[in-house]
């Protein structure tokens, strides 16, 4: 149901009255008769259902309901005197709202960003790195980055890149045993080695070649960003996605240990609400043709 509202020129009229304590001052200052700032202050007065002034003696003074309601309407009108001005000839930014995979934020998105926003002219770009778990925020973004299995239902998605699985360390761990990649399986299982919870290194261990026995970790990491950033500072060996740790080979920090790999099945994907294809389309293009860039060394 449609609320009513006092007029906007009762209520002004009813603020100067109470800042001067006269219907006449307020008159002259709104170019008013007195009878028509009166008439307006009553007309207010009816809406509320009890006096704001006191008359005697030709001076008025405010009730306490007329205080209350000047100190409650002064701070209004000044929201909206703030709301006004903030639109009032100026031209409002585009908005656009993105979710990105919080180690994909950590260890990629960051050194692109400059892309990214000098592809979005004239838009203001808000990131956000919501819970892998929380799904609703699909609905309120217009595009999301996310690792998974391309299982969103009710919303548009596409594979930005697949992935692969290789066994990094730093320059300095292989300096500190007197090692220098490429290292056969069997060595490289004799160094410390980083866990993940969300990955084993039983698919890699077949795949070299090696006993299918998950090894002891000398640290265990719930985030692939700071597994990598454990790697890449000594600690020991880590499995890593390519596209992860694609600046930091880039940058000598991480080296590749073996030609082992293995291809990751839970990739990344861009996920937006069926509304806004249009919208994100060319954003979802950027995107790809980065991660295609960083998994091919540029």
């Amino acid at each position: 149901m449609l609320k009513r509202y006092p007029s906007i020129q009762s209520m002004q009229a009813f603020l100067a009255a109470a800042r001067a304590r006269s219907f006449s001052a307020a008159a002259r200052q709104l170019a008013l008769t007195h009878s028509a700032v009166s008439q307006q202050i009553r007309t207010l007065e009816d809406f509320v259902g009890q006096p704001l002034f006191l008359r005697a003696g030709g001076r008025v003074e405010l009730t306490d309901a007329g205080v209350l309601f000047a100190n409650q309407l002064a701070d209004g009108f000044e929201r909206i005197d703030h709301a006004l001005s903030s639109v009032r000839e100026r031209r409002v930014p585009n908005r656009l709202m993105l979710d990105v995979d919080p180690e994909l934020a950590q260890n990629w998105l960051e050194a692109r960003l400059p892309e990214l926003v000098a592809a979005l002219p004239d838009t203001t770009l808000t990131v956000l790195s919501a819970p892998r778990h929380e799904r609703g925020v699909f609905e309120r973004v217009d595009l999301a980055l996310r690792y998974g299995y391309g299982e969103w239902d009710g919303f548009e998605n596409t594979l930005i890149c697949g992935d692969l699985l290789t066994a990094v360390a730093s320059p300095a761990l292989l300096a500190r045993y007197g090692l220098t990649a490429p290292l056969d399986p069997d060595v490289l299982m004799r160094l410390p080695l980083l866990g993940y919870t969300k990955r084993s290194w039983i698919p890699w261990l077949t795949a070299a070649g090696l006993d299918a026995v998950e090894p002891q970790a000398v640290a265990v990491f719930d985030n692939a960003a700071g597994l990598i950033a454990a790697a890449a500072s000594g600690v020991g060996v880590g499995l890593a996605r390519g596209l992860l740790a694609a600046d930091l080979r880039r940058a000598g920090k991480l080296v590749a240990l073996t030609d082992v790999s293995i291809p990751t099945h839970y990739n990344l994907y861009a996920v937006w609400p069926r509304d806004k294809t249009a919208r994100v389309a060319p954003i979802v293009e950027l995107v790809t043709a980065m991660a295609t860039r960083a998994q091919n060394g540029g």
